[in-house]
């Protein structure tokens, strides 16, 4: 494009992007029964990937008209960049399962896993895994009981391996970007660490399966627990070394949690049916080990802690006085309390956990209804107990960074006259006041959503074979429709990985809206 009004005369792109990738996956199958009561599945094999993205850049400006279409013909390259990527993973793996009387299970395997991110000293790792399972309804003492259609416990252990690190994350690496003088020269950009590895997690579960009154309702239950080991965080360094962190395996994390599954079967009729199906889901975590540090910004990772919980100042509300924002000092005391008095100096509180934005628990429920071709499917879901940083709401306030982005319905109670009691401190033009990061932003993030809804109705066969057609089916689906929350800003659908890789790179986050939409269709099957 040009620009006759200023300097610049067109400005021109152009990026190359070249991925070769080798992905193979071979693999042999056995299986046969013994009798009539023995039966051996068995699968062995190998996999290997390997990757390599090399990627060029170049824009330039000042054409001399606009019938010039390459970059050569500019007269300033205003940046040129070019990059190369490139890892590989290889595996051996085998399994092997044993059935008995239709109604003992056991499964057994393992993977030898190598990576070309990890440290030439521990390429390589081993995961087993190993199932069981009863399935108690084909037992004699239970069949005598009619509602009871069928029922299995089972059990499961094993152990997997992370390998989501930057490529070359091992190694020691150096940039050609340095110069001095005017001569070439290359820096450091990258401490190596020989000895990293993978990062290992241990998981065990127990469940059950049900199901009752002929079909009608099933039930899947399971609680797990999981232990997570060899974190691959960037830990604090000497600043002799010339960097401030480097990549390491270190920390200890445990999750553990139940969730259930309820489907049933309401109404079963020759033109109306009823379905629904209901799950839940509550996770707890704690870092076990974190070797003494704290990593993070406002969602941290800490030892005894939650993972990404709010560790900042704690707010207090506005100076009834003078409108000053106000914050509890929280410092360590010589008898272990903090003290709980307060100041207006932001630098002389203590940061403290205020927060934890993992819920208590999830739920989603969902309901179908079928009636002579129409189909009604709703969906509900929702959150409890989660809290969301609303790094966003410091912008939002008329005691913002510049004093004119009061945009929401929560500042009307600001601080105005000596004597006034409010949690919001004054609002002042160019000054900011109570902006920095506190607990002030952290908001309950519990919602209850209907998600979707979809309306639809289904030709009867009748009518498509005389078309020549299949099916043919007209819908119309709305998404995000309707929300109940407390959260003031947005959406409380964050879109956020409170992952310990995510925290200790540093990522910020929050919630992203979810766009209500409403969309008209047909389905037509030839």
């Amino acid at each position: 494009r040009r620009n006759n009004g200023g300097a610049t005369f067109g400005t021109g792109f152009n990026s190359a992007d070249q991925i070769f990738n080798i992905n193979t996956n071979n693999f042999f199958h056995y299986s046969r029964n013994f009798g009539e009561l023995h039966n051996i599945e068995a699968t062995g094999g190998m996999s290997y990937q390997n990757y390599k993205l090399t990627s060029n850049s170049v824009s330039a400006r000042d054409f001399p008209s606009d019938e010039f279409k390459k970059l050569a013909s500019a007269a300033t390259n205003t940046a040129y960049s070019s990059s190369e990527t490139q890892f590989s993973f290889l595996g051996y793996f085998a399994r092997a399962n044993y059935k008995y009387k239709e109604k003992y299970l056991a499964a057994i395997s393992g993977r030898y896993d190598a990576s070309s991110r990890f440290g030439k000293n521990n390429r390589w790792g081993f995961f087993p895994a190993a199932s069981v399972g009863w399935i108690l309804s084909e037992e004699k003492f239970l069949s005598k009981i009619s509602w009871l259609n069928f029922l299995k416990l089972k059990g499961s252990w094993g152990l997997t391996g992370n390998a989501e690190i930057a490529n070359f994350a091992s190694r020691g690496l150096f940039s050609g970007d340095a110069s001095y003088g005017g001569n070439p020269g290359i820096r450091a950009s990258q401490i190596p660490n020989p000895d990293l590895k993978w990062e290992t997690t241990i998981s065990t579960d127990i469940g059950v399966e049900a199901t009752v009154l002929k079909n009608r309702i099933s039930v899947e239950a399971d609680y797990y627990m999981r232990k997570t080991k060899d974190l691959l965080l960037n830990v604090e360094v000497p600043g002799t070394s010339g960097f401030s962190t480097q990549l390491r395996n270190v920390g200890k994390l445990e999750n553990k949690g139940f969730e259930l599954t309820v489907n049933t079967n309401n109404i079963v009729g020759r033109k109306f049916k009823w379905s629904s199906s209901l799950n839940y889901a509550a996770n707890r975590n704690k870092i076990k080990n974190l070797g003494g540090q704290t990593i993070g910004t406002v969602n941290v990772a800490k030892e005894g802690e939650a993972l990404g919980v709010f560790f900042t100042r704690e707010f207090a509300g506005a100076d009834p006085a003078n409108g000053d924002a106000l914050y509890y000092k929280n410092t360590l005391l010589p008898d272990g309390k903090r003290d709980r008095t307060t100041t207006n100096d932001y630098n002389v509180a203590q940061n403290v956990i205020v927060g934890n934005p993992n819920p208590d628990f999830i739920y989603g429920f969902r309901n179908n209804f079928t009636y002579s071709g129409f189909e009604l499917d709703v969906l509900v879901q929702g959150v409890y107990g989660n809290e969301i940083f609303a790094s966003g709401g410091q912008y939002m306030t008329a005691s913002g960074s510049n004093g004119f982005d009061n945009q929401t319905r929560d500042q009307l109670p600001a601080w105005k006259k000596p004597g006034d009691v409010t949690s919001v401190p004054e609002a002042r033009l160019f000054y900011s006041n109570g902006v920095n990061n506190s607990s002030r932003y952290i908001y309950d993030g519990s919602y209850l959503r209907l998600k979707a809804l979809t309306i639809s109705y289904s030709f009867p066969a009748s009518v498509t074979s005389r078309l020549k057609l299949d099916r043919v089916k007209f819908y119309v689906r709305g998404q995000n429709i309707f929300t109940h929350t407390n959260y003031p800003l947005w959406d409380p659908e964050v879109n956020a990985d409170f992952s310990a890789s995510n925290i200790v790179q540093g990522r910020d986050f929050y919630s992203v809206p979810q766009a209500r939409t409403i969309v008209f269709g047909v389905n037509i099957g030839l």
